[in-house]
């Protein structure tokens, strides 16, 4: 098999391609000295740390393998890929206002650069984007599906691989390295550092999340990873502003496929309830309402953290005959348990906000507990109520913030659904508030 356009040290390409001969491989030094400091050629940040021994590294891009003045990056250049069939066996159909945005990205290829396809929770965006990537597959073109958060890759890529089983597509995260081809890319945005000018289009899934939002050096990357005339399409439902104003074109979808209303999170208020959940309990009337929501659906129950996630999981189970089980970044059994509650093993699923993005469940409500901590930006309210009701049948699928305090986050976060409720219902794209 052969691999071209990362940029790798020699033990990364023994480790991950030990069938590649490195003499036809182009060397290059894997830091230079410039006025500034030692300009990392993986990253593009200038370094100034120095190891006891005497030589210097880059600390921004230490995850990746360390990157040092004495070392070497190499690099096989892209080669002109052919035509070909590329086959889509996607069961499903857009919709009307689905088919106008996956018709137009296509249209817009060739007099726009950048694109912003902004689409409330679970209106299918991904699969708007099949048709523009089945053409550019079939030109040649070589495609990186980037995300800043594991779950959404490991998502999309199994995505892809049901409507695209004849293509070789790629998995690079910090917890996986599945290779099988350099065409068909889908990564966290950390890896295409390893990547110079490769890409004819990237997609950055989810661009508004932690940590791309906030982070230079991985907007930096996916600049870098992507070719000089070369496109990209930012996915989000919550873009910033700034973003909305910036791109070639914005296509706007305020409604989900099946023509139902985003489920407007009710407000839960309880008073003590800092005090309570410091010593391990729930409020009464929330013990009720999850109840309640349980002889309904599974229930998707998010905290700020971790020592909480376990607390409640402890209190709920010894009010409830429930199945359930926590999960968080650092779970090694993350992958399984989300497999397992899609397939109905588990009535209540307790998590942080590792999974307020990208993830699909049928039949559940939402909890957001303490829903005025200061992580719960606006942005990761509105990510965690429209977990509610994105597919299957109408479920009364119902979203709870519960908290002892109103703040500006949870009400712009309920105005903001609304506001697309309300836009979807004048467009005609729902059937009732």
């Amino acid at each position: 098999m052969e691999i071209t356009g990362q940029r790798l040290l020699k033990k990364e390409w023994q480790a991950f391609y030990p069938q590649v001969d490195l003499s036809h491989a182009k060397k290059i030094p894997a830091m230079t000295e410039q006025e500034s400091g030692w300009l990392c050629h993986r990253c593009g940040e200038v370094s100034y740390q120095k190891v006891p021994a005497g030589f210097f590294y880059c600390p921004f891009c230490l995850g990746l393998k360390r990157i040092d003045s004495r070392s070497f990056l190499y690099y096989f250049p892209a080669k002109k890929l052919p035509t070909k069939k590329t086959i889509l066996v996607w069961k499903g159909k857009l919709s009307e206002p689905q088919c106008e945005i996956a018709d137009c990205l296509i249209q817009d290829q060739a007099t726009a650069q950048t694109f912003l396809l902004w689409a409330v929770t679970g209106a299918g965006k991904t699969e708007m984007l099949f048709p523009l990537l089945q053409q550019l597959l079939e030109q040649g073109k070589r495609v990186a599906v980037t995300s800043p958060r594991v779950d959404v890759c490991n998502e999309l890529f199994l995505r892809f691989r049901q409507a695209f089983p004849k293509e070789k597509i790629s998995l690079f995260h910090g917890q996986e390295r599945k290779t099988a081809g350099d065409s068909f890319v889908v990564c966290t945005v950390h890896q295409l550092l390893r990547y110079h000018q490769y890409f004819d289009l990237v997609i950055v899934d989810e661009v508004d999340a932690f940590p791309y939002a906030e982070d230079p050096l991985l907007q930096r990357a996916v600049n870098h990873a992507q070719k000089p005339i070369g496109k990209r399409i930012y996915l989000s439902a919550t873009p910033a502003e700034m973003l909305k104003q910036t791109v070639d074109r914005l296509y706007y979808l305020p409604a989900r496929y099946h023509r139902r209303r985003l489920p407007v999170p009710q407000v839960f208020f309880s008073w003590r309830l800092e005090k309570q959940l410091q010593v391990g309990r729930l409020p009464k009337n929330i013990l009720a309402k999850l109840a309640a929501l349980l002889e309904k659906n599974n229930v998707l129950f998010f905290c700020p953290n971790i020592s909480l996630l376990q607390k409640m999981a402890a209190c709920i189970a010894q009010e409830f005959p429930v199945r359930l089980t926590t999960v968080f970044s650092q779970d090694q059994e993350r992958l399984i348990k989300v497999e397992n509650m899609r397939a109905g093993k588990y009535q209540l699923l307790l998590t942080t906000t590792i999974l307020e993005r990208g993830v699909t469940f049928e039949h559940v409500s939402v909890v957001v507990l303490q829903a005025a901590h200061r992580i719960f930006k606006k942005a990761a309210l509105v990510q965690m109520a429209g977990r509610a009701d994105r597919k299957g049948t109408y479920n009364q699928a119902e979203v709870i913030f519960v908290t002892s305090e109103q703040t500006a986050a949870i009400q712009a976060a309920i105005n903001e659904i609304k506001e697309n409720n309300r836009q979807a219902l004048s467009r005609g794209l729902i059937d009732e508030m």
